[in-house]
């Protein structure tokens, strides 16, 4: 049911009122479970009990939404119109937000969740925006209307989290930072008029805190805010990357299908030293992948033909211009081999795959960078298994990332629409083999276990 792509698009938008865990529908999941007690600081009973009583207050949340979504429009409980993301009792979750900022050790931490709680209760002004993108929190903490996966709820649902500064991911992400100077020359020499726009904030982080949707599956490594909670013309964005979230789905989801699937240079092990940072530097990347733009950049023609799509080609170009960024200007320079992003770039392009087609953008991106690389010969299928060489497949790379400028980075839709069509999802072509086998394997996902917020 997950790779049948045309039932999927035909039923993106309509899960609002599904209730279960597991999305999308599936026969059957596979979970390994990653234990957030051991990320938890040592901050005493207090802000376990804190955060035990934000859980349930946004896990009500989670259930008044869905009972809204289920409820006839125009009756009462019908769903707020589109872009109204408020809770039903705002003041009950900021009230839990403001105790848990009572056992917070240092002051900027207190001050930015003091600015969410009054921000849940009455709205996000520009100076609150300002000043959060500005903070630097070592505990954070995050509740609100979240975006969740657009095939499943083009708004957001009730969702909290808390995570803690990660020191050594921060310290990869300041090293590619200071080489930011290099990555536009770069893609310069793809197209003479590519440019980087302003980025958010990044922080890396260790999730210890997860409460209504975002605590269903599948998990999300990453969200952008204020975007992510409705705020969508902000000139203040800070992503919050969750790296234990991201390790245990490589090692559970990603590295095994990479082993089965990929022959490419020396394979993908998220366990060992080399690959340190290349998942981090792989998100960041990712995100300045998002901002690679031409002057003549307009995405609204192609959203007004087909908002799915849109999304499908964006997260594209963010993977594409991403992943050549992190190899071609960031990996020398920070002893990385290009052969290992390339590993990793496959490993997560399948665990992407797998998730289904027709129901998240990304997946149907990754789908389709696949698709051309095969097509093109840069990736070679023998039945299921991608087999290669980890300097062609970057040539193949460079060669996506000139037609994506060409085809998506200017104003007409058409040339996006027909590139879509001839390498997207709707004909798996080459890759047929690889759907086949994924289609009888059983989803996969990761499990939040937080069984520590019930001691007092």
């Amino acid at each position: 049911m997950r790779f049948d792509y045309a039932r999927n698009r035909a039923a993106v938008g309509t899960f609002r009122d599904r209730r279960s865990a597991f999305w999308p529908p599936s026969g059957g999941y596979q979970l390994a479970c990653l234990d957030l007690a051991a990320e938890t600081p040592d901050l005493g009973g207090g802000l376990l009990a804190g955060l035990a009583t934000l859980k349930s207050a946004v896990d009500a949340e989670w259930h008044h939404a869905k009972d809204a979504a289920a409820a006839p429009a125009g009756r009462p409980g019908a769903p707020a119109p589109e872009g109204a993301r408020r809770f039903h009792t705002p003041a009950l979750v900021a009230s839990a937000m403001r105790d848990v900022a009572k056992h917070l050790p240092r002051d900027a931490d207190r001050r930015a969740l003091r600015l969410r709680a009054d921000a849940v209760e009455h709205g996000y002004p520009v100076q609150a925006l300002r000043e959060l993108a500005e903070l630097r929190e070592d505990v954070t903490l995050v509740a609100g209307h979240i975006g969740t996966w657009s095939g499943k709820d083009p708004g957001g649902l009730p969702t909290a989290f808390a995570c803690r500064r990660d020191d050594a991911g921060q310290e990869f992400v300041a090293a590619a930072l200071a080489e930011r100077d290099r990555v536009e020359p770069y893609l310069r020499s793809l197209m003479v008029d590519l440019r980087l726009g302003d980025l958010p904030a990044f922080a890396a982080t260790r999730l210890f805190f997860m409460a209504g949707e975002g605590n269903l599956h599948p998990k999300h490594i990453a969200y952008f805010l204020p975007e992510d909670e409705g705020v969508k013309e902000s000139p203040y964005k800070k992503t919050y990357y969750f790296r234990n979230t991201h390790r245990a789905v490589l090692d559970a989801v990603s590295a095994p299908l990479s082993a089965r699937y990929v022959r490419v240079g020396d394979g993908f092990d998220p366990a060992a030293d080399r690959f340190a940072g290349i998942p981090v530097l792989g998100v960041l990347s990712h995100e300045f992948g998002h901002f690679v733009h031409r002057p003549a950049t307009d995405f609204d023609p192609l959203w007004r033909d087909d908002h799915w799509i849109v999304g499908v080609l964006q997260e594209t170009a963010a993977d594409v211009f991403g992943v050549l960024v992190l190899a071609e200007v960031w990996a020398a320079r920070l002893g990385i081999d290009k052969a290992d992003v390339v590993a990793y770039y496959l490993a997560e392009c399948l665990r992407y795959v797998d998730r289904g087609l027709g129901t998240f953008p990304d997946s149907d991106g990754m789908f389709l960078q696949l698709s051309y690389l095969t097509r093109l010969g840069a990736l070679t299928p023998e039945g299921p298994v991608l087999t290669g060489e980890p300097d062609v497949v970057i040539a193949g790379l460079r060669s996506l990332a000139r037609v994506l400028a060409e085809v998506l980075l200017l104003p007409d839709p058409a040339p996006a629409l027909a590139f879509h069509a001839a390498y997207g999802p709707a004909d798996p072509g080459p890759l047929a083999p690889l759907v086949e086998e994924l289609r009888h394997r059983p989803m996969q996902s990761v499990e939040y276990v937080q069984e520590h917020l019930h001691v007092r």
